[in-house]
């Protein structure tokens, strides 16, 4: 994710460079043969329209010379039997689904580029770009449009949703279609052994401490609110976590209302996230003796991808059904695998 470059830096950036490559490169899009090659070998229509973060966009049908601007997108495309050439990194350390994507593309030969290094993408002449929604790509949304097709998809869309784009953009429905289908068999497996354990019903809590002496409390959108709901699961009204729509998916809470937060089921969500604070199991505030709570993946809970069900549902397991030992990077990498054999 390109999200520590500023709109000054990017735009010198690309004048340094376009002069010297685009002239020959018609905007970075390729040569026209090249491009007749990848829509033939995604067995589709040379090029679709689709409803992307801004709007409706035309990109060319293609699995070849894809850039992924963020480690989310990439490890999706993976997924789905496509290998981008690229992809940005994090900027954020030490959670859990962050390293664990990190590895997986690595492991895969992705490239994987600084979020600063936009001329990188120029150089590299891809195809197709394509990445999450964030306050980066609004800003270079227009400078990368020089370079080659964009496609941007809504940060808090449903995992489904932004799985169906990827897979039409590069032609690879079937395996998408795949992908879901071994997902929703998994989640109606945990649903019925929640049930036989009398979990049905019950009222889950997300929060997660935001810095010292502030608390965030997580809504029913991105991929940890559907999945809950699924799973038969009730939010709590309080501090909006029964609602979709909420402007990055979390509501700030004060440290006098943290009491609030608590519900017979209580995800803390840990990592980055906190910014350095207290954990807030120590708060004297935050009484959950007669829940039953789990401390989970911050990347992960708040992950909006198709890699962040399985990884839920692990959690969801062991803190519910289990021995409480929640999934980390090493797990998580095995669980993409397991992921990755649905399209086999």
């Amino acid at each position: 994710m390109l999200s520590t470059v500023t709109r000054r830096r990017a735009a010198h950036a690309l004048a340094t460079l376009v002069s010297a490559v685009l002239v020959l490169t018609a905007c970075g899009s390729g040569s026209s043969g090249d491009q007749g090659e990848e829509a033939a070998s995604s067995g589709g229509p040379s090029e679709v329209v689709l409803a992307g973060a801004y709007g409706k966009t035309t990109v060319p049908v293609t699995d070849r010379k894809v850039w992924a601007l963020d480690p989310r997108t990439a490890t999706e495309l993976l997924a789905i039997g496509v290998t981008p050439t690229h992809s940005g990194t994090y900027s954020y350390k030490g959670d859990a689904a962050f390293e664990a994507r990190h590895r997986l593309l690595a492991d895969e030969g992705v490239e994987l580029v600084a979020p600063d290094k936009v001329e990188r993408v120029l150089q590299a002449q891809p195809a197709l770009i394509i990445g999450e929604q964030s306050p980066s790509t609004d800003e270079l949304l227009n400078d990368l449009e020089k370079i080659a097709p964009v496609l941007i998809t809504p940060a808090s869309a449903p995992w489904e949703k932004s799985l169906h784009l990827l897979g039409r953009a590069t032609g690879h429905q079937d395996e998408v279609k795949a992908v879901i289908d071994h997902l929703d068999r998994e989640i109606a497996t945990t649903k019925g052994d929640l049930a036989r354990a009398g979990l049905a019903g019950k009222t889950v809590s997300l929060m997660s401490a935001c810095g010292d002496g502030t608390f965030c409390a997580y809504g029913s959108s991105r991929t940890a609110g559907p999945v809950l709901t699924d799973l038969g699961f009730k939010r709590p009204a309080e501090h909006g976590q029964n609602r979709t729509g909420l402007e990055y998916g979390y509501t700030s809470v004060s440290e006098e209302k943290l009491s609030e937060l608590v519900a017979p089921i209580v995800f803390v969500l840990s990592g980055s996230v906190q910014y350095g604070a207290p954990d807030p199991l120590d708060n004297p505030l935050f009484k959950v003796d007669d829940s039953q709570v789990g401390a989970v993946d911050f990347a992960a809970w708040y992950g909006s991808g198709a890699f962040d069900v399985p990884w839920i549902l692990g959690d969801i397991r062991a803190v519910l059904l289990g021995d409480g030992t929640v999934i980390d990077e090493k797990s998580g990498v095995k669980l993409f695998d397991e992921l990755r054999k649905a399209i086999a």
